[in-house]
Parts: structure tokens; C-alpha cells; sequence
């Protein structure tokens, strides 16, 4: 067996020692059912003497015995709705997270098509920020996954084995204290193995549950099980005792073994950082026939090969060693052909995926990533007091150097947040670009539905989080004259605009992106209930607000897009061009919406795209001397802030004075460049007459020797 799989989460659940390997539960097949005079399940009785039993009080939402639905077997049914039995003491008795399951039964989720429940104590009555406890789940798709609280919902997929639905199937899992998990269940004898590193809230006050529901706003929805035997220990087991206990379930449920000839996983796990040297190696959950048709290797989207060596050893194990070490930061791709067979003629199931990328090992390491959760700053004109943005940040250990500055606007529809504050996201590559390039990631919140947000205002959030950055930019080594903009969906259309308006952009990036809401704008981008109308489409749509001279552009899209059509990148980027930018659309066939995140087959390919632009563009930055240091390191600042229509504003500029006229640029937060402002120069201060401007937000550049300083300033 191997151990396969690398997951990253923290879970605390209980509080046994990390060795010990006590059978504290066994619930076995047609052994000490009890039933009432109704013939419902109040009690299962566990035959390891000195902990509880599964029990069920209430008559009504008790299981039913039945030898009929499994040949041979007694199941202890749960086909009613609520009906459960509850695990009496395991709140205790299991009390921090080295355990092991053993669980031996039938799920299906054909009714709610939602994740039916095995066993946990997961409540999120209090919605997904305020959740307890855990839970085993069978996910639409057919894997096993595994809940927790941490305090909000957090899911580990357990492998990529794919149960029947409506079918008998079992699984094992054990974890020690530093949450070192493994994983088996029927489809396959291999192992998969992970670490969960994040904080779990656990649920002290809650026994385990067979049959544990779904919540959704309140309203219980259960999914029928049917358990035949469920076995647990208060410990993690050696990866010898938990390959014994798949034999053992094995040989007692041989019909539930349904392995096929597939990919078990690929190696190494790291993707983004495939070592120089490393070979890559692919487990099967059979023997694999060497005469076959053997995988391919491709490196940067090449036509040819890659050469080097495919070995079978052991002999479900193939191993490609290249006849040369890997170049540096480039994509490195796996094909599985059709034409690979086990050795008992079973040709490759390639359902779940025939290729997996690498990126390979950059020459340049800036540390790992630190993930910072920043103080939460406030909107500008939010009608309810007090309302903040949540931003996260993404830095590199080692930032001595100026680092460039990447905002991600998330995407979700435009939904979510409250009256009182509105969450950020991590970009889904800020570690990569930390850790790789040495740029800087802020992952910034704007008002969404729930915030009662508009179109408009979450616009203007996104230029306070880039005036947050700039009045920062000191603190934390932010190159401010180097700006990357991308977004995710939803996020797109905000993150486009504001590369459009806001200066010192040098590249925007954007993900399965809506651009255009006057045409072909699909379900999403119509309907205007985000206020994308105000004042007009035309106005908040990114292909009708292009700047002379746009940033540099690549766009992400999949061409199986339903959510929005991946046309909007392709017209998007056309429009970029002929307006005199430099605008690429890769379109990738097959892929749906969201394909560019972790996890998914694209996402290695997604981000060496976005690395190579972004290199591109701060050489191309790099190459025009923008690099004046009397004004990058000056400071402006503005006063009186706010100032009232008609008083002067004072920009001070803290060098060794300005010497001529400077050029001035004053931008609305619409992004409208605004008529050559009315001043005068003395020393070190500009004097603005505000006459003419009306009430609203505005940024105020000064370029001195292709470098620019940028200060925000409020009318009133």
C-alpha cells in the first residue's frame, strides 16, 4: 500500500494519546440490536465493555432492523426522516483527534442532492461562522469527505475514489494528534494519506451521530443510511494495523471491493514546486501491463516529448526519470493514454482526469508565505456606521526588496457579507507569487449583497483598499509604481475597471471574467439586481471604459463556461488591442466555471500563465526607468482632508522641492480624468482650487520623470 494525497487544514477534535490504539466501539453485523415493541432501534449494543452503546430515546426518530436490503447481512436502517442513533459518551471517550473509523454501510442523496451524512456531531445551527464538530459525508460527486469547524466550515476531500451511489461500500480513517490522517475505503486497497493543519472548533457538548443531517437556514434535511457495523478506536493506528483492518473488511465484505484500473495518485504532491530533478511517479489501484500504451511527458506546452525513462517498479508503479534536470519555472505535463491496460486487460478509466501539470522549481526563493489577516479598514460613505472591509495579505518572509503589489478581488456573485462588515479572500495564488516572485498579494473585500452593496460602492471599496495600500506602502516595502489587478468571476468586472482608472497598473488578470454587460452578457450579468446600471452598463462595463495606453492583460477562461460565456474574454481582449494595449485570452476546452482554483486539473497550468505575464510585465516596467528616487520616496499628503468646495487643498510633497511645473492627473472615482486642475506651485506644496469639482472622491497623481505619487482626497 502507499500513502498518497497531501491536504492542508488543522483539526483538534479530542484528547487521547497520540499512541494509543483502543478499541473503544464495536457495533457488529446482527450483534445486540434492540428494538421496542414497534420495531424501532432504540439501542446497538457495543460489545467493548466500559463505553456506551448507540441509543435512541424517541420511539419516532429511531432506525429500523432489517435483513432484507443486504444478503446475509442485518443492517440497522435509518429510513425515516430524523430518525438517528446516538454514540453514547464519544464526545468524551474520543476527545482530541488521534481516532480511527472503521464504517461498513449504504448512503444515497438522491432526494436533497446534497452531501449525505455518515457519522459526526457537526451543528452549524448558527451558521457557517459559528460551527462545531465534524462529520463524515459521501459528496455528490461519490468521494468521502470530512467536514470540521474551524470555527467556520471547512471540507477535506479523503481521496478521489469515487463511490456508487445508493451502494454498500466501507472506509477506514485514522489520525494522530498532529493530524496525520490515512484514508481507504472499498473502491480501492491503496491509501491516501494527508496532514490537516488548521484549528477545529470541536463540539463538546455533542455525541457522535449515525445518519447526522444537513442544516441549511435552520431546516433539517436527513439522507436514509443503512449502517451494517461501525468499528472505532481512541487512537491512531501504525499504517500496518490500518492495512490489516482493510484486509479484514476485505475478506468479510468481499462483493463491496469494487477496485478498477485508475489512477491512484500522482507524485510528488507538491505541484507547484517539482524539484530539478525529480522524476514524477504515478500509482494505480492495479498491476499495470509495461506493453501497453505508457503515459507522455510534455514540458511547456511543447508537441514533443519529453525524454527520459518510464520504469515498473513495483508493478503498480510507474516511474518517468528524464534524461535531464527540469528547467526552471517552466509547466510540466503528464498525459495518461487511453491505451494503458493492467495486466488483467482492464483498460484505464480516465473519468476523473487524464492529466496532471507541474511547475517546476523557480531559481529565485523569497521564503515562505505570511499570510496576514490586517486590520479591517472602514468604507467611505457606507449609510450604516461602522461597516468595515476585511483585507488579507499575502507577503514573502523575505521582502528587503521593493515588492510589486497584486490585488485580487474575489468573486461569489456579488453575495454574501453583513451589515456590519464585508470579508476578504486570499487570491488563490498569492502563496505562489510570495513565496516564488517576491510580490506582495492583498486580498481585499468590497460590499456585497448582504451589505447592501451596489455595483458603484463596491467599486469605491476597491479604490479604498488601493489607497490603503498606498498610504501603507513604506510600512510594509510596497512598490506602488508596480500595480496588478485580478479577479475571480464576479470580481472581474471591478478589478478591470479599476486597472482602467487607478494609476501605476502595470497588468490585469482576470478568471472566467464578465466584461461586457450591454451584450452577451448572460444570467449572471443581467438582470441588474447588483445595480449594474447605475448610471449605465456602458459605464460599469470594462470594454466601454478602456484608457489610452490600457495595461498589459491576460484573461482565463474555459470554454464549457455556463456561468459566463467565455466569449467576454475573448471580445475583451480584442477590444484591448485596437485600442493599443497588449491583451491575451488563453481559452481552455472543457473547463467549466471556477476551473482556475486549487485543486482543479487547470490550475497549474492557470498559474505558470499568470507567472510568465507578470514576469513579462515587470521587465517591460523595469525597462522604462521608472525608478526616480526623490519621488518614490517622497510622501504626498493632502490637507485639509476632507476639504469643502471652493477651499484650497494642499498637496505637500516631502522631497528637496519641485523644481518647475510638475505634471498633475486628477481622476473621479468613476476613473475620468479630469481637466488640468487649477494651481500653483510654492516649494514644496501645491495649492489646488476646488471650484469646479463637485462633491465625490477623487485621486490626485504628480509625475515627475515617469514616476508617479498618488494621494486620494474627498470633497464635501
Amino acid at each position: 500500500m502507499k500513502h498518497i494525497l497531501q491536504c492542508t487544514c488543522l483539526f483538534l477534535l479530542c484528547t487521547s494519546s497520540l499512541f494509543s490504539q483502543t478499541k473503544v466501539l464495536s457495533l457488529q453485523n446482527a450483534t445486540g440490536i434492540v428494538t421496542d415493541n414497534l420495531g424501532s432501534v432504540i439501542k446497538w449494543e457495543n460489545q467493548i465493555v466500559g463505553y456506551g452503546d448507540a441509543t435512541q430515546s424517541n420511539t419516532n426518530l429511531g432506525a429500523e432492523e432489517s435483513q432484507e436490503t443486504y444478503p446475509g447481512k442485518t443492517t440497522v436502517l435509518f429510513n425515516r426522516d430524523g430518525s438517528f442513533l446516538e454514540l453514547e459518551g464519544s464526545n468524551t471517550s474520543i476527545s482530541d483527534n488521534a481516532y480511527s473509523v472503521f464504517y461498513v454501510g449504504k448512503t444515497e442523496n438522491l432526494t436533497t442532492n446534497k452531501p449525505a451524512g455518515l457519522l459526526g456531531n457537526y451543528d452549524m445551527s448558527g451558521g457557517f461562522s459559528s460551527c462545531y464538530g465534524i462529520r463524515f459525508v459521501r459528496l455528490q460527486d461519490g468521494t468521502i469527505g470530512f467536514d470540521y469547524a474551524r470555527p467556520n466550515y471547512t471540507r477535506v476531500t479523503l481521496g478521489t475514489n469515487q463511490i456508487t451511489e445508493n451502494s454498500y461500500f466501507f472506509f477506514g480513517f485514522t489520525m494522530d494528534a498532529l493530524g496525520n490522517y490515512q484514508y481507504f475505503d472499498s473502491t480501492s486497497p491503496l491509501i491516501t494519506s494527508g496532514t490537516i493543519t488548521n484549528n477545529m472548533r470541536a463540539n463538546p457538548n455533542e455525541n457522535l451521530k449515525f445518519n447526522i443531517f444537513e442544516e441549511v437556514a435552520g431546516a433539517q434535511t436527513y439522507n436514509h443510511t443503512e449502517v451494517v457495523e461501525l468499528t472505532m478506536f481512541d487512537g491512531a493506528l501504525s499504517t500496518t494495523l490500518f492495512e490489516d483492518e482493510y484486509t479484514r473488511l476485505a475478506t468479510e465484505y468481499p462483493e463491496l471491493v469494487t477496485a478498477e484500473f485508475s489512477v491512484a495518485d500522482v507524485l510528488p504532491a507538491n505541484r507547484t514546486g517539482l524539484p530539478a530533478t525529480s522524476d514524477i511517479v504515478i500509482n494505480f489501484s492495479q498491476n499495470v501491463d509495461a506493453t501497453s500504451v505508457l503515459p507522455k511527458i510534455y514540458v511547456d506546452k511543447s508537441d514533443v516529448e519529453a525524454t527520459g525513462t518510464w520504469s515498473l517498479s513495483p508493478s503498480n508503479t510507474l516511474t518517468f526519470s528524464p534524461d535531464q534536470n527540469w528547467p526552471a519555472n517552466v509547466l510540466v505535463s503528464l498525459q495518461i493514454q487511453e491505451g494503458l491496460k493492467s495486466t488483467d486487460g482492464i483498460a484505464i478509466d480516465l473519468s476523473k482526469g487524464s492529466k496532471y501539470n507541474f511547475i517546476v522549481e523557480t531559481d529565485e526563493d523569497y521564503g515562505v508565505s505570511e499570510n496576514i489577516v490586517l486590520t479591517s479598514i472602514a468604507t467611505v460613505d457606507f449609510p450604516q456606521e461602522g461597516h468595515t472591509l476585511g483585507m488579507k495579505l499575502n507577503l514573502p518572509t523575505n521582502r528587503t526588496h521593493k515588492m510589486p503589489v497584486h490585488i485580487w478581488v474575489h468573486g461569489g456573485g456579488w453575495s454574501g457579507g453583513t451589515a456590519a462588515a464585508s470579508a476578504g479572500a486570499y487570491s488563490p495564488h498569492g502563496e505562489y507569487l510570495a513565496e516564488n516572485l517576491g510580490i506582495a498579494t492583498l486580498g481585499i473585500a468590497y460590499r456585497c449583497s448582504g451589505s447592501s452593496g451596489t455595483f458603484t460602492l463596491a467599486m469605491e471599496d476597491v479604490a479604498t483598499a488601493y489607497q490603503w495600500a498606498l498610504d501603507n506602502a513604506d510600512a510594509y516595502n510596497f512598490d506602488m509604481t508596480k500595480v496588478f489587478f485580478s479577479g475571480g468571476s464576479a470580481g472581474t468586472p471591478l478589478a478591470a475597471l479599476a486597472s482602467q482608472r487607478l494609476p501605476n497598473v502595470i497588468g490585469f488578470i482576470g478568471f472566467n471574467g464578465i466584461y461586457d454587460f450591454v451584450n452577451d452578457a448572460g444570467d449572471f450579468g443581467t438582470g441588474n439586481w447588483y445595480k449594474q446600471n447605475v448610471p449605465s452598463e456602458e459605464a460599469n462595463s470594462p470594454i466601454f471604459q478602456l484608457k489610452t495606453n490600457p495595461p498589459a492583460t491576460i484573461m482565463m477562461h474555459g470554454d464549457a463556461d455556463t456561468t459566463i460565456s467565455h466569449t467576454q474574454s475573448t471580445l475583451f481582449a480584442d477590444a484591448i488591442n485596437t485600442n493599443g494595449g497588449d491583451a491575451t485570452a488563453v481559452i481552455y476546452p472543457g473547463e467549466v466555471h471556477a476551473f482556475f482554483n486549487p485543486g482543479k486539473p487547470a490550475y497549474e497550468d492557470v498559474l505558470i500563465e499568470m507567472v510568465n505575464f507578470m514576469s513579462q510585465a515587470l521587465k517591460t516596467a523595469e525597462s522604462l526607468g521608472v525608478n526616480d528616487l526623490r519621488i518614490n520616496d517622497a510622501k504626498l499628503l493632502a490637507y485639509p482632508n476632507p476639504v469643502k468646495k471652493g477651499d484650497t487643498l494642499n498637496i505637500a510633497l516631502d522631497s528637496s522641492g519641485i523644481q518647475g511645473e510638475p505634471q498633475v492627473q486628477i481622476v473621479n472615482q468613476l476613473g475620468q480624468q479630469l481637466a488640468k486642475p487649477a494651481m500653483h506651485v510654492d516649494t514644496n506644496t501645491l495649492y489646488i482650487d476646488t471650484q469646479k469639482y463637485e462633491e465625490g472622491i477623487y485621486f490626485l497623481s504628480i509625475f515627475v520623470n515617469q514616476t508617479s505619487k498618488t494621494v486620494k482626497f474627498v470633497i464635501q
